[in-house]
C-alpha cells in the first residue's frame, strides 16, 4: 500500500486545477483567459498545496487520501502541470493545436495487496501526443491522441472532451465531460487485463480489448487576491463493460476529489 501511495504523489502536483481529462480542459482555458490580477487561472507559476482523495481502478486497490505541496506553470504557449506538459504550436482561427508529453504512473504493484500475488507490476510510461482545441459559442471542444513512447504498454489513447468555462471577475466554474478510448494494449496493461501466465484460481485470464470510459468533471477556481488562489476539481471515470467486467476491476468506475490553495508567483 505504501508503494502505491508514493506513486500517486507526483500526480497531485497538477491538482491545483487539473485531473486527467481535466488537464486537457486547462489547455482549453488557456485559449479564452488572459492574464490579470483577477484571472482565476493566472499566467506564470502558481505554488501551493493540495488535499487529494481518490479511488483505485481495481476492486482490491485502496483509496488514497493525502496532502501534498505542488506547482503548475501556465504560459501563452507552454504549460507544465506536474506529470504532463503542453506546447501550443499553431493557431488557425478558433482552433489551437498542441503537443503533449505525460508520465503516466504505474497503478498496480503485487506487493501492495495479497490478492495481486502472481500479477506483473503495472509500471509507469512516457506518452506523447497531439491535440486540438476548438473554442465555440457553446464551449470548448478538445480532440487528442497519445501513445506510449517508452515501450511499456505500447498502447494508444484517444480523448474527445467538451467543457464550458463560465468565467466571472475572479472565479471560474467549468463543467465538462470527456470520452476516452483506449487500445487493447493500454487497456490490458492499466485497466484490468489478466494474461494466461497471471491467471489463478478466482482470477481467470481476461482480455479487456479496446475499451472506453466516460469522464464527467467539474473544475472551480477563485482568485482571493492578486497573490492567492483557491481551486477544486471533482472528477470520475465511468468504465465500459469491457473494463468493469475484468476480474481485477469488478466495479463501474473511480473518482478524484481535489482541493487546493495556491500562491501566484510574480
Amino acid at each position: 500500500m505504501q508503494h502505491t501511495r508514493k506513486l500517486l504523489l507526483p500526480t497531485a502536483l497538477l491538482a491545483l486545477l487539473a485531473g486527467a481529462a481535466r488537464a486537457d480542459d486547462l489547455q482549453a482555458i488557456q485559449q479564452v483567459l488572459g492574464d490579470s490580477e483577477n484571472s482565476p487561472v493566472p499566467a506564470g507559476w502558481t505554488l501551493g498545496g493540495v488535499a487529494y482523495t481518490g479511488s483505485s481502478v481495481y476492486r482490491d486497490g485502496d483509496s488514497s487520501t493525502m496532502a501534498i505541496p505542488g506547482a503548475i506553470y501556465i504560459g501563452p504557449k507552454f504549460m507544465y502541470l506536474g506529470d504532463r506538459a503542453f506546447y501550443t504550436f499553431g493557431r488557425q482561427g478558433p482552433v489551437a493545436f498542441y503537443g503533449r508529453l505525460r508520465v503516466r504512473l504505474g497503478n498496480l504493484d503485487p506487493e501492495d495487496q495479497p490478492e495481486w500475488a502472481g500479477l506483473n507490476e503495472r509500471k509507469g510510461q512516457l506518452e506523447a501526443g497531439l491535440g486540438a482545441v476548438l473554442i465555440s459559442p457553446v464551449g470548448a471542444w478538445t480532440a487528442r491522441f497519445s501513445s506510449d513512447v517508452s515501450g511499456r504498454s505500447k498502447g494508444t489513447e484517444l480523448l474527445f472532451n467538451w467543457s464550458a468555462p463560465i468565467v466571472g471577475e475572479r472565479w471560474l466554474l467549468m463543467p465538462g465531460v470527456g470520452v476516452f478510448w483506449r487500445s487493447s494494449r493500454l487497456a490490458n496493461y492499466y485497466f484490468g487485463g489478466v494474461s494466461a501466465a497471471e491467471a489463478a484460481p478466482g482470477r481467470p485470464a481476461y482480455d479487456v480489448g479496446n475499451a472506453w470510459s466516460l469522464s464527467p468533471s467539474l473544475v472551480a477556481s477563485y482568485r482571493l487576491s492578486p497573490q492567492w488562489l483557491l481551486g477544486a476539481v471533482l472528477g470520475a471515470d465511468i468504465f465500459s463493460d469491457r473494463i468493469s467486467d475484468s476480474p481485477l476491476v469488478q466495479k463501474r468506475g473511480r473518482y478524484d476529489v481535489l482541493l487546493a490553495v495556491g500562491y501566484v508567483w510574480r
